[in-house]
């Protein structure tokens, strides 16, 4: 194998798809992995890695969706290193916390808790579920270098989504959503705001009680408009940020 894809993962109790996924990303980040280089195929990854193949697809699969590498089908198709963008990042192909996640080096994310509760003001609104309905809380913890990043709490309405607080919940959300319960989210409506750090969170990412956080609020809809996630992502702004472009127009 070409000695730029020498990566190393270290077997713990990260998923080890979120380990490769982490190495690719900072390999990318450095400039050992230049824009437009072919990745070996994922046969070979896994041979080299002493992983499955799914394990590897997992984590092409994570850095695609992140912007970071792009697919190719088809006679000298493959797995490409993505140009970086160069006007910002557009509304309808990424978020805004997945570009905040780019823009931070992110690869991992670490369950942290997932449990059942009643939906409450703010998901039964966003959700348009009534307050005693359940909804599954998913915690993350979002990493970049091994370094807390963010912190990511989702809302699932459980009627939705029966027995997800028991599945892997270290991956995508939306790939869960959509292969384990035929759920594809098609459309999302994010703000973002500043917000004070809450004692859990000053914990998890390891800046002081009252710090300023960067708070992404996002809600996904199915193709029909149900809602199907309400999420609260809170962002070190120290260690990521936000670059766009354009235009000059008059005003």
């Amino acid at each position: 194998m070409d000695p730029a894809f020498a990566i190393s993962i270290e077997r713990g109790a990260r998923p080890l798809h979120a380990a490769i996924a982490e190495q690719l990303t900072a390999a990318i980040a450095a400039g050992k992995l230049s824009p437009g280089t072919r990745l070996p195929p994922e046969r070979e990854l896994a041979e080299s890695l002493r992983v499955s193949r799914m394990t590897v697809r997992q984590a092409l699969g994570e850095l695609e969706r992140d912007g970071l590498l792009r697919r190719v089908v088809g006679r000298g198709g493959g797995t490409f290193v993505r140009e970086p963008e160069r006007r910002g990042f557009p509304a309808a192909a990424r978020s805004i916390s997945a570009e905040l996640r780019r823009q931070g080096g992110a690869s991992a994310a670490e369950p942290i808790s997932a449990v059942i509760e009643p939906a409450g003001r703010r998901a039964g609104a966003a959700l348009e579920l009534r307050r005693s309905d359940r909804v599954v809380v998913i915690t993350r913890l979002r990493l970049a270098g091994g370094k807390p990043l963010a912190v990511e709490r989702s809302s699932l309405p459980a009627r939705l989504f029966p027995d997800i607080e028991d599945m892997d919940l270290s991956g995508s959300l939306p790939d869960l959503m959509a292969d384990g319960f035929g759920l594809r989210p098609v459309r999302s409506v994010e703000r973002l705001e500043l917000a004070e750090a809450r004692p859990s969170d000053a914990r998890a990412l390891g800046v002081r009680r009252g710090a300023p956080l960067l708070l992404v609020e996002r809600i996904r809809y199915a193709a029909d408009g149900t809602p199907l996630e309400l999420a609260r992502d809170r962002f070190r702004p120290d260690r990521t940020r936000i670059v766009m472009e354009s235009a000059e127009v008059a005003e």
